[in-house]
Parts: structure tokens; sequence; C-alpha cells
């Protein structure tokens, strides 16, 4: 992955220790190397060339030397060279006998990029760059890297076995070949640059203050500063250039039903990047087809473009997905899929993002609305005894609205809480029908998205309703979102009900944002944005602020056209999920969002 987004700090003192100027400094209690580097703002692999003792750790009271940076004018010291075009840090390097990295650092580089006639100072510190065996090590200022991890960058040599390795830096053989992949189908050779990721010793994730970098700068930003973006999406460009270019005139031909939806979030991605654009984001979209091939993304993970890649938004099929998400743990580089994926795809990627909440998780934030706002109803809640998800949806339901409370060193129940009904469609729900109260409103929570099963939930309820005990009853259903979307429920009976759902977010086509939205797209398109494009729009406001903010941030959340996003891990070593949910309730046949306060 590209670093040159992150502007960390650089060395700008020579090598030559007799000519580095030193301070002192004393270890505190709970003092690492990283925190101290952190402190005096120098990089980590300077501290411990001048502390190598501290690769062992540090103990309270030690004195430690502190490398001060210093700039040589004098041309026994220092040499100057012009680049020429084509020239890149690596040739220069070579020429002088030098570190590629010493030549960075000592120009202050914030990438790798040259231009002609641009002036560089070359320190005069010899180092064999023909045949560098001696891994560099460098803490890099990576956002998907934790604050105690070390990235290794290690030169294969002659004789090195994976397992030496391993034994060397005391990390397992699969967390190598897991951050490089092509080890999987190379095996390991001479030369060859190893990416070593492992834990400082001494390092205490609380003793760090976390010193967050700015994306870009504000009057001195650097021009090549550039993220690059990778869109994955079955356009089929082929077949809809053919039908497009061989449709009779005033004739309408149809295009890919996937191609027409990978167009439409594409062009809510469109508008979403120039948006930042003018924000002050350098921006470089690549669109790779995907089709409906997988041998096709095989090629796109070895693509010389591709690999430049700092952010990868997309595929659709869940084996796509499956192939981009172990190239994105393999190199950290984040990707958020354009389908709503399972929350067990996220488990050991740490990489991804999830766009919208799970219904595990809906399940769990309906359980935490209903024991704040509905106390006084009476709660059943169903489940269907033939679907194994609802079955999880119910658990996740009980688990969350079942309070504890210690009695005699023991875990009891609340008297509130809510045991679960088992029903199968079918049947005919006699043990729901008793349980029905009435002077209470009946609050019936369905954990099913299944058509058929609501349907026939819904239909129980018309029938229970119309009886002579609970004609007069009051009713409230409460589910997913499907229960408001199914058409084989007529709406009067879903008013009758007051239905109430939970969802990833709907349109509001009041708000003066989306009117916006819809304005600029019929000026662009000549069209009306469907859906798909306020995800895509969603999709990519959401993950590029949120891993590349221009600014500090201490709390996240970004206000959707269609979906509000705060992501969240799901897992320590896990991937992202959105978990803001929305609620509403028809009434009166209007569609209200509730507020959760």
């Amino acid at each position: 992955m590209s670093l040159c987004l992150f502007l960390g700090e650089s060395s700008i003192y020579s090598q030559d220790s007799s000519a580095i100027n030193f301070k002192a400094h004393e270890v505190t209690k709970g003092e690492t190397s990283y925190g101290i580097a952190k402190k005096y703002q120098i990089n980590l692999n300077d501290f411990f060339n001048a502390n190598p003792q501290a690769a062992n750790g540090l103990s309270k009271g030690e004195i430690v030397k502190i490398p001060i940076p210093i700039f040589f004018n004098n041309d026994s010291i220092v040499k100057k060279h012009v680049v020429k075009q084509g020239e890149t840090l690596w040739t220069i390097a070579k020429i002088y006998g030098v570190q590629f990295s010493s030549i960075k650092s000592f120009n202050l580089l914030n990438t790798n990029e040259l231009f002609k006639d641009q002036v560089l100072l070359i320190p005069n510190i010899i180092a064999d760059t023909i045949n560098e065996i001696k891994p560099l090590v460098k803490h890099v200022d990576h956002p998907l890297l934790k604050v105690c991890d070390t990235l290794v960058l290690h030169k294969v040599k002659k004789k090195e076995t994976l397992y030496s390795i391993s034994k060397n830096y005391g990390i397992p053989l699969d967390k190598i070949i897991k951050n490089n992949i092509f080890l999987e189908n190379e095996g390991l050779k001479k030369g060859q640059e190893l990416k070593i990721i492992y834990r400082i010793k001494d390092c205490i994730e609380d003793s760090i203050q976390t010193i967050p970098k700015k994306l870009f700068r504000d009057s001195n930003s650097v021009k090549d500063n550039v993220l690059n973006i990778s869109l994955l999406a079955p356009f089929f460009f082929k077949e809809s250039d053919s039908i497009v270019k061989n449709c009779p005139e005033d004739s309408k031909c149809e295009l890919n039903k996937l191609a027409v939806k990978s167009f439409s979030l594409y062009n809510g991605i469109k508008i979403a990047l120039n948006e930042l654009k003018k924000e002050g984001y350098n921006l470089e979209l690549t669109i790779y087809d995907t089709r409906f091939d997988t041998s096709i993304v095989k090629d796109i993970l070895e693509d010389s473009t591709f690999k430049n890649t700092d952010l990868i938004i997309g595929p659709i099929y869940s084996k796509n997905v499956k192939l981009l998400r172990k190239y994105s743990k393999g190199f950290h580089i984040p990707l958020i899929p354009l389908f709503n994926i399972p929350s067990q795809a996220l488990f050991n990627y740490p990489d991804i993002y999830k766009h919208k909440a799970s219904r595990s998780t809906q399940s769990k934030e309906m359980a935490n609305y209903l024991k704040v706002h509905n106390t006084d109803d009476n709660i059943l809640l169903i489940a269907d005894i033939d679907d194994r998800k609802s079955k999880v949806y119910e658990s996740i339901f009980t688990d969350s609205y079942n309070d504890s409370i210690l009695v005699n060193d023991s875990l009891v129940a609340q008297p509130d809480s809510i045991f679960p009904l088992f029903l199968k469609r079918g049947d005919e729900w006699e043990e729901l029908h008793s349980k029905l109260s009435k002077r209470k409103n009946n609050l019936i929570v369905v954990c099913s998205n299944q058509i058929p099963f609501l349907t026939y939930a819904f239909n129980q309820l018309i029938e229970f309703s119309n009886s002579q005990n609970h004609y007069k009853s009051k009713y409230t259903i409460f589910g997913f979102e499907e229960l408001y979307r199914m058409n084989t429920i007529d709406v009067k009976y879903k008013n009758k009900f007051n239905l109430h759902f939970t969802s990833v977010g709907l349109t509001n086509y009041d708000s003066k944002e989306v009117v916006k939205f819809i304005d600029h797209y019929k000026s662009v398109f000549s069209s009306e944005p469907t859906q798909l494009a306020f995800d895509g729009y969603d999709i990519t406001q959401s993950i590029i602020l949120r891993l590349f903010p221009k600014e500090n941030i201490d709390n996240y959340f970004f206000k959707g056209l269609k979906t509000d996003v705060d992501f969240n891990k799901i897992d320590i070593n896990s991937g992202s999920e959105n978990t803001i949910i929305k609620f509403y309730k028809l009434s009166y046949y209007n569609l209200i969002e509730l507020s959760e306060n």
C-alpha cells in the first residue's frame, strides 16, 4: 500500500556518529521506545540506532540518547545532485552508494516522486546498496497498524529459510506468509523483500500518546499526495458498448441488469469523488470490470496499477469478495464491498468495512429500543422454528432485552424478562393467541425476514384481531424492514397494526441534501438517481472521510443521503461494521422516523 498520503516525521541528520548531536533522556515508569520516539518526534529506527540496548526493553531511570536533527552545508559531507529525466531515488542511491532512505530523510521528502532539475543533497554515508541483507526497521505511520506494531522490511539473504526468519523475529510462520501472499506461489528466494509485522517488545498501548497526522497540508500540499482508489464491479463494458452501438434509432435496448446496477453505483461514486476533490482531496479512480468471472479478478490482483491501490471499493459477488479480502489482509489495504456482506466475512479480516448494519445488530438495537420506549406494552417475541437465522435473531434479542440482577451471588432474570415463542407456518398459533392482552397494547416482535413467514404471521394476527375475545385489543407489529417492503399484505393492515420496523436507512426525499443531490444527478446524467446511486455516494463519502480525514476527529459519524455511518470493529482482530440503524413507524399511512431519545 502506498504510504505517501501520511506525512510522518523525517530524519534530517547524518548517520555518521561523529557528526550527531544527542540529548540525554531519563526513562520514566511505563515509557516505551516508541513513546519516547514520538515524544521527541524522531524516527523509531534512529532511536534504536542511537540506543541498541533499547531493543531488549527499557527500565525506569535508564538514560537514553535522543538524536538532535542538524543540517550539513559542508561540501565535504554533502554532495549535490541535479535530478535528470527518468531518475528515481533508487537509481540515485545506487550511483552514490547511499541508502535510499538516507537520501529521502536528508531531503525531507514525503513521497518517492522526483521531478527533473530537482536538487538533492546526498549525505556522505556509504552503504552496501547492491547486496543489502540487513533488515530495515522502521515504524510506519499507517492507519491500519496497531500503535505497538512495527513494520520490518526484510531482504532475504542466501540460505535463509522461513523458519529461521520467523525465529529471528519471534513470529509464527503463517503470519509471515499472510503478510506476503506471493510466498504461497513463489516460495522463498534470495533478494525478496518481506513485510514483517510484529509487536514491539516493551510497548504498552495505554502509555502511548497517539499523534494523529493530517492527510493533506493546508498551504504546502504535496502535489503527488494522491489517494489511489480502485472500483471493481461487473460493468460488462464490451457487451454494453456493443448493445449501445447496434441499438436501432428510436428504440430502447436493455443492458445487462448487473451492468445497469454497476453503472448506477458508479454514478453515485463519481459525484461523491467530485465533491471530495472540491474539498482538497487529490483522488485517482481506476475502474476494473470484473464481469462474472473470478479469473478476471485474479488477473486484476496482478495488475501493476492495482498494486498501487490505497482503497478498494467493491466487488459485488461473494466469491470475488473472498479473493479481495485475502489481498486486503495481506497488504493492509481497506476494502468496502458494494453489497451487504454477512458479518461472518469480517472475522479475522481487519481491513474490511461493512457499510450496512446486519440484522443481528438490528435485533440487538431493537431490544435496547423497546426496553426504553415500550415498558408498558405486552411484548410477545415470535420466531420461525424452521429457520436457523430467525432463531439467531431471537437469541440476540432476548440476550439484549433480558437484564440480569445479582441475588445472593447468583444471576437471576428480571421479572419483566421476555421468553420467545417458536412457531411454525401452517399451525394454529394458539400459544400466541392465549398470551394476547385485552388491557395492554400487544407488541408482537417478529424475528424473521422471510416473506412467507411474515405473511403468515400477519394473517394470523388479522384473524386474532377479528376474534370475539380480541377485536377491541390494540396491536403493534415490530420487525425488520421486510415487513414494510413486502407486498403480500395490504398496506391497510400494516397501518391497522401500527407497523414499526428497523432499517439501515431510507432516503428522505424532503431533506435539502437529497434534493440537491437529485438536481445535480439529473444535470450530469439526465436521469433520476436510483437507490443504488445513493448507496454509491454514501459508501464512498463515508469510507474516505473515515480512513483519510483531512483533519483530526475524535468522534467519527457520517450523515448520509440514505445511510448514516459509524464504523465499529466487531472484534479486535476483525473488520468493522456500521452500527447505525434507524426506527420507523407507519401511522395514518405516513412513514415517520422515530427518535432514539
